[in-house]
């Protein structure tokens, strides 16, 4: 049997198929210039598709890595990938674009309807109860007897299972003398069902002179028009304008999330020195223009920093004066994977009496901002917070603030629906828990 590339699984998976004595070559998606080292040995790629957060940089998928998987296909390579929760340019840079592919997360639990056509339908009969998440793969249902759709000279499109609404979640797309098949993603069985297409489904294909009769034959070169022969070609070349503008606008969402969303998206995402730090930068966007890092200006002072910034607004006299004069903000950065503490949140009123003393000033308020249940998804946390805190921050004073709410109200900045003093007012005056009115 020739051997095989598993691009995105694990050690774990290559030695399953290596006990099978089958040759087996494991990349990253980001080291995709070395597979041409090991092919023609190869024809037969399997790629995992389950990224929900943005790559790191090294990670990402190169930019031309789609031309070259297509040109194997194009020569008869079989490319299968399981397709988990991510975002559509992650499977477009493997598989190039295709204007009709649209990702649309399907119900959990949805039911399935399997091609009736042998080999397919044994897979699903097979692993149907294993698929841990699906897409709906385009835009808009089909009939139920739709099965094939017709598409240019080199490429054809079959449906290999619909959802129940009669959404394409499995899609066998020829190009060439190739294939890709997008499969739904069965989580710790994906290589258990490789294994299976391998073995069982491919050989099964080829009985059938599946890889070899890819269109009928009346719409071979030999046979087509002039004038639909130039109307193929035209479609290639819009196909072209297109993909060439997917990644231009691909582009430019790169640079966003890096110079304009990265940096609150931190504050979801950060703990300690990084979080203190992310804060600081949001509360200066907000218009904070003296947002002081505590430990920064204590730097040559022996002494107990305890909270860890302090927010002023009043830009037009030193820091030393406002402490003394103005209405301070003392801000207690936390994370956790937890909820909130009794401890963190008694501190708030202790710092402020202390800073009350200190700079003979009583115009203070605490603010307790927790990136709490850090490693959940942010709209599954939980408040952090317990009654009994809540109430004795409002008897104090002092504010409860998550760093989700606080990422929420920038967000809803960004769309228009509040400004940014709003937001900075509604933090001054707010006590207890904070949640934003937008």
């Amino acid at each position: 049997m020739d051997g095989i590339i598993l691009m995105d699984f694990e050690e774990k998976d290559r030695d399953f198929f290596k006990q099978e004595k089958i040759e087996t070559y494991l990349f990253r998606t980001s080291d995709f210039e070395n597979l041409p080292v090991v092919l023609p040995e190869v024809k037969s790629i399997f790629f995992q598709m389950n990224s929900p957060e943005e790559p790191a940089e090294n990670e990402a998928v190169p930019a031309d890595l789609s031309e070259k998987i297509r040109d194997l296909v194009k020569n008869g390579t079989r490319v299968v990938g399981f397709i988990g929760p991510g975002h559509l340019y992650q499977l477009t840079g493997v598989i190039g674009t295709f204007p009709d592919i649209h990702l649309q997360e399907s119900a959990a639990g949805d039911s399935v309807m399997v091609n009736p056509e042998l080999p397919f339908n044994l897979l699903f009969d097979r692993y149907f109860d294993k698929i841990d998440f699906m897409y709906k793969l385009m835009p808009t249902p089909l009939g139920k007897d739709i099965w094939e759709i017709p598409s240019a000279l080199d490429e054809s499109w079959k449906i290999i299972a619909k959802s129940s609404d009669s959404y394409p979640v499995s899609l066998l797309i020829r190009k060439g003398k190739g294939f890709f098949w997008l499969l739904p993603w069965f989580g710790q069985n994906n290589i258990q069902v490789a294994d299976f297409v391998l073995r069982d489904i491919f050989p099964l294909m080829e009985l059938k002179g599946e890889e070899k009769e890819t269109t009928d034959w009346s719409e071979r070169e030999d046979y087509v028009f002039p004038e639909i022969r130039q109307l193929y070609r035209q479609k290639e070349e819009e196909r072209e304008k297109y993909e060439n503008r997917i990644k231009e606008i691909d582009e430019q969402i790169k640079t966003i999330r890096a110079t304009e969303q990265e940096n609150f998206i931190r504050l979801l995402k950060a703990e300690d020195r990084e979080l203190k730090t992310t804060a600081l930068n949001v509360f200066k966007y907000l218009g904070w223009t003296k947002a002081v890092d505590v430990d920064s200006y204590w730097k040559n002072v022996i002494r107990d920093k305890e909270e860890d910034i302090w927010l002023i607004e009043d830009s037009d006299q030193p820091v030393e004066a406002s402490l003394r004069k103005d209405f301070l903000i003392l801000v207690v950065i936390r994370s956790s994977k937890n909820w909130a503490s009794d401890d963190e949140c008694t501190l708030l009123q202790r710092f402020k009496g202390r800073r009350m003393q200190e700079f003979d000033n009583t115009k203070m308020k605490a603010l307790l901002l927790g990136n709490y249940f850090n490693q959940q998804e942010p709209r599954l946390r939980n408040n952090p917070f317990s009654q009994f805190q809540i109430e004795e921050a409002e008897k104090d004073g002092n504010a409860l603030l998550t760093t989700y709410d606080l990422f929420k109200a920038i967000k809803a900045e960004k769309e228009g629906l509040i400004t940014r003093e709003e937001i900075r007012r509604q933090i001054k005056e707010k006590a207890g828990l904070v949640q934003f009115d937008f």
